[in-house]
């Protein structure tokens, strides 16, 4: 109970932060609705399921880039700014710290989808209640394990202005790894590229497979050994003023 009322506090924290970060909300939809616009010619001769899917990794850059930006990234910013190691002497609980900002950018991240698909679904004249549900219910067990799965950063020492040049390159480079096809024998591995992760979750979703669920929890649970590993061994010294 004394996690939960740390854990409740730290979200007023996180909540009373990203409204103070409105922008960050518009930002993450520029380039999925860019892309929308750009594609809408080719795409809108598909069925309504041909262009849902189709959207998939737009859908997969708002979960990834939330989870980089706002989870994993905001926490290296809330800890030089000196927050996180004054909340965690006052609280004594790193944790309390991390989930209270992951359930603040689950809400945040499952608004924005809701807001992207609805358009979509808006600009192709199309509607699916069957499958905004089943786009959000995606949303929601996906982030989680994304947020975690970056967590391997607070391993490494990176200064605070290297960061964004570190974001652009995983967004990019793993939407870029995305599109690659790769060998039947490298499924798993291909697997551990968030965005095909969640590409991968929504077919099992549409068409379960077995073997394919057992290798989604496979990388589910690398993604949550990473994320636990990361977190627990994060170093509340500010490293990024460091010379």
């Amino acid at each position: 109970m004394d996690f939960l009322r740390k854990t409740r506090s730290f979200i007023r924290f996180y909540f009373d932060l990203s409204l103070d970060n409105k922008f960050t909300f518009v930002f993450t939809l520029l380039f999925p609705i860019a892309y929308l616009l750009i594609t809408y010619s080719r795409v809108k001769s598909m069925n309504s399921n041909q262009q849902m899917i189709n959207l998939i990794g737009m859908i997969a850059y708002i979960i990834v880039d939330t989870a980089l930006n706002c989870v994993t990234l905001r926490i290296f910013a809330t800890r030089d700014s000196g927050y996180i190691k004054a909340y965690y002497f006052a609280s004594g609980s790193k944790w309390a710290i991390y989930w209270a900002n992951l359930i603040v950018q689950l809400l945040t991240v499952v608004l924005e989808n809701l807001f992207f698909i609805i358009f979509s679904m808006i600009l192709y004249g199309i509607f699916s209640i069957k499958l905004l549900i089943l786009l959000v219910v995606l949303t929601i067990i996906t982030f989680p394990f994304v947020s975690l799965g970056f967590n391997f950063i607070f391993l490494l020492p990176f200064r605070e202005s290297s960061l964004s040049i570190l974001s652009t390159t995983l967004l990019l480079g793993f939407l870029l790894i995305f599109t690659t096809t790769f060998p039947n024998n490298l499924n798993l591995l291909a697997l551990l590229n968030p965005y095909t992760l969640i590409g991968a979750l929504l077919k099992d979703m549409l068409a379960p497979s077995m073997v394919l669920t057992i290798n989604i929890i496979l990388v589910i649970l690398i993604y949550s050994f990473i994320g636990f590993v990361g977190y627990q061994f994060f170093d509340l010294q500010n490293r990024g003023r460091k010379n």
